[in-house]
């Protein structure tokens, strides 16, 4: 499993578009992507409901029936018992939730559940203040302490500049 610690304003819509495009071009398999963040789900309407407000390339693509947040397996989760059944998953997928640098929000229970394991990545796609948990993960830290307890670190840690 990717997980992408993601600010809910902009930046988990610009994922979604990338990663519909990826499909599209097949750089990407058609995994499940699951949005798990309430807010980034009312930013995603907002997005959808003024499509008017996008460049003319967006606009271009939703006049040819292109839905432009929608990669092929989304699941959009804005309810705390679908959040939970994520951890649950056991195929390959992508988990974008909040907060982006992973300082609280629902992601916690997603790195909690996978930074253990060295076949999921957490994937930070944003700036990581000094101090947060998201810049320890990608200082190195062998174990990051949430909810009161040491989680051990061996996920792959990667980032990627340029959002």
């Amino acid at each position: 499993m990717v997980i992408i610690p993601a600010f809910s304003v902009g930046r988990t819509q610009t994922l979604l578009f990338m990663i519909r495009e990826m499909e599209e071009q097949g750089l990407l398999p058609e995994v499940p992507i699951y949005v798990d963040s309430p807010m980034a789900l009312k930013a995603l309407e907002v997005h959808r409901s003024h499509i008017r407000d996008l460049n003319l390339s967006c606009r271009k693509l939703h006049i040819a029936g292109t839905q432009l947040f929608r990669p092929r397996k989304l699941k959009l989760c804005p309810k705390r018992d679908q959040s939970i059944a994520i951890n649950n998953a056991c195929e390959q997928g992508i988990i974008i939730s909040a907060s982006g640098m992973a300082t609280g929000g629902r992601v916690l229970h997603h790195l909690r559940e996978r930074l253990p394991y060295d076949k999921n990545t957490i994937l930070f796609v944003g700036y990581q203040a000094e101090g947060s948990r998201g810049r320890h993960l990608l200082g190195g830290a062998k174990e990051l302490k949430m909810f009161g307890e040491m989680i051990p670190v061996n996920a792959d840690i990667e980032y990627v500049s340029g959002f």
